[in-house]
């Protein structure tokens, strides 16, 4: 445990200290002003605004989080042999080590900013539709699928070595299925259609019973993805 703990804090420590992750911090801090005062100034509902900034957050965000989840282990197999075995370590504190600083950076980056943003801008936007159920469903969907794109960005720094070749490997395969699933969901070709269902979870417009399956198929890879990064890397010849 003191290992895990230690491989833990070095990468938290890493992360904290990363220029990428303070400048998208900002960006985000940036943009949920910008989305407050449109909310406050703007006649369309907070609904609508709120889902706007989500979806450019998933867009822009999620390339922060491939370059920092798809260098996690990429980076340091050309040393990393003779690490593990000079300290000790082994591929399972190794991987979870990456993996739990990884989620913690993202994670704490989106709900430090975004959830009170989203409070804010359903208790003083001007044309405000949205509840704090809808508002607590709709970021827990963002989060799941941030969590997904942390497992697999590390699951592709376990195997591919060039840095380069797995963010553009990462970034082609999140980014079709992103945009594939916004195709199926969309309801119209208009700025309130592209949102899909987004803007009526945020309003608090469902049946928590018809979202448990979704959730469900979202937790499934978060779950087996540091399964596969554990073996993967465990099969490598370092």
């Amino acid at each position: 445990m003191n290992t895990f703990l230690t491989l833990l804090n070095d990468d938290l420590s890493a992360l904290i200290h990363s220029w990428v992750v303070w400048i998208w911090l900002l960006v985000t801090v940036i943009a949920g002003i910008s989305a407050i005062v449109i909310g406050r100034a703007y006649t369309d509902s907070t609904s609508f605004i709120l889902s706007w900034a989500l979806y450019l957050y998933m867009a822009f965000g999620s390339t922060m989080v491939i370059v920092l989840c798809a260098s996690a282990a990429s980076t340091e197999l050309s040393y990393l042999g003779n690490a593990l075995m000079s300290r000790g370590v082994t591929p399972l504190h190794y991987i979870l080590a990456k993996i739990l600083a990884r989620l913690l950076t993202i994670q704490g980056m989106f709900f430090i900013v975004v959830l009170p943003v989203s409070f804010i801008m359903m208790h003083y936007g001007g044309h405000n539709d949205m509840e704090w159920r809808g508002i607590l469903l709709g970021l827990t969907y963002i989060s799941l699928l941030l969590g997904i794109l942390v497992m697999l960005g590390v699951t592709f720094s376990t195997f591919i070595t060039n840095l380069l070749v797995a963010v553009s490997l990462l970034s082609i395969l999140w980014f079709t299925g992103l945009g594939v699933y916004l195709v199926s969901e969309h309801r119209g070709f208009s700025p309130e259609g592209l949102l899909g269902v987004l803007p009526l979870i945020l309003q608090g417009s469902y049946q928590m019973g018809d979202n448990w399956l979704i959730l469900g198929c979202l937790v499934v890879p978060i779950l087996i993805l540091p399964l596969l990064s554990l073996y993967l890397f465990s099969g490598r010849d370092l």
